[in-house]
C-alpha cells in the first residue's frame, strides 16, 4: 500500500459531502464505496481497520479512509465531523491515515463550504466540492512537510498564538505587540509562524475572524455588519474584501 500524504491523484468525482452530528454515522463499513477523508470537529473516534490498524482521531483531527476498506468505528466520545466521500482517476491502493491539523480553520471552511454545496445543489456544485476538497488536500500537505520542524519553533511563539485566541475579536492585533509578548524581533517572529502554520500572523488572524463572522451570519441572529463588527471590523469594504477572498463568496450571500 503507498502513503496517502506521498501521492498525488486527480479527483474524478464527488460522491458526498456533509456534516455528521454527534451520535449520527455509520460505525461498520464493510467494503467503502469511495475514498473518504474527515475532519473531527469535537470528540474522540477510534478506527479499527480490517489489517489490525488502529487510528484515534481527537478535535482537529482528520482521517483518510481508503476506498475498499472494512473498519469499525468506536465513539470513545461522542463528537461531530464533516466529510466528503470521493473517487480518483487512478485507482492506487493507499493505508489509512490520520493526522491532527494545527491550524484548522482553513481547512473547516473547506469542508464547511462543501457540505453547503453539497446541500443547496446550486449550478456548479460539484466543481465547488471539488475546489474545496483539493483545498484541503493542499493544505493537509502543507501541514504534513512542515512537521518536521521543531517544537521550539512553537514554544517562542505561543505566547502571541494564545493572546491571538482570546483577543482576536476585540480589533487589531500588531505585530510588534505579538513578538514583543514572545520576546523576538517582529521579523523573526513572522518568519517562524509562517514555518509553523503555512500563513503569516495577518492572514491567520484574519482567517479566524472571518471564520468567526460567517457563523454569526448562517446562524440568522446577525446582520452583515453586526458579523463584521463583533468579530473585530470596523472597515466595512475590507471586511468584505477579506470575506470574499477566504470564502469565494460576498457576506449576504450567506444571508
Amino acid at each position: 500500500m503507498k502513503d496517502f500524504m506521498k501521492e498525488d491523484f486527480m479527483i474524478s468525482k464527488i460522491l458526498l459531502s456533509c456534516y455528521v452530528a454527534k451520535g449520527t454515522g455509520t460505525l461498520i463499513h464493510r467494503n467503502r464505496q469511495g475514498h473518504g477523508l474527515a475532519l473531527h470537529v469535537s470528540g474522540r473516534d477510534m478506527y479499527t481497520f480490517k489489517s489490525g490498524k488502529s487510528i484515534t482521531v481527537d478535535g482537529n483531527h482528520i482521517i483518510y479512509l481508503p476506498k475498499h476498506s472494512y473498519y469499525q468505528v468506536t465513539n470513545c466520545i461522542p463528537g461531530e465531523c464533516y466529510a466528503i466521500n470521493f473517487d480518483i482517476s487512478d485507482e492506487v491502493s493507499l493505508e489509512p491515515f490520520g493526522m491532527e491539523m494545527k491550524n484548522p480553520a482553513p481547512v473547516l471552511e473547506c469542508f464547511k463550504s462543501a457540505a453547503s454545496a453539497w446541500s443547496k445543489k446550486n449550478p456548479g456544485y460539484l466543481y465547488q466540492c471539488t475546489a474545496d476538497l483539493y483545498r484541503i488536500l493542499y493544505i493537509m500537505k502543507k501541514a504534513y512537510y512542515s512537521q518536521y520542524l521543531p517544537d521550539t519553533y512553537y514554544a517562542k511563539i505561543k505566547p502571541a498564538v494564545e493572546k491571538i485566541h482570546r483577543t482576536y475579536t476585540d480589533g487589531v492585533l500588531s505585530i510588534n505587540e505579538l513578538s514583543g509578548l514572545c520576546g523576538i524581533t517582529p521579523e523573526y517572529f513572522r518568519r517562524l509562524f509562517k514555518a509553523y502554520y503555512g500563513v503569516s500572523p495577518l492572514r491567520y488572524i484574519n482567517d479566524l475572524k472571518i471564520s468567526h463572522a460567517k457563523e454569526l451570519i448562517e446562524s440568522g441572529l446577525y446582520t452583515v455588519t453586526q458579523a463584521a463588527i463583533q468579530s473585530g471590523y470596523n472597515d466595512m469594504s475590507y471586511f468584505s474584501r477579506e470575506f470574499k477572498r477566504k470564502t469565494g463568496n460576498p457576506p449576504r450571500f450567506y444571508l
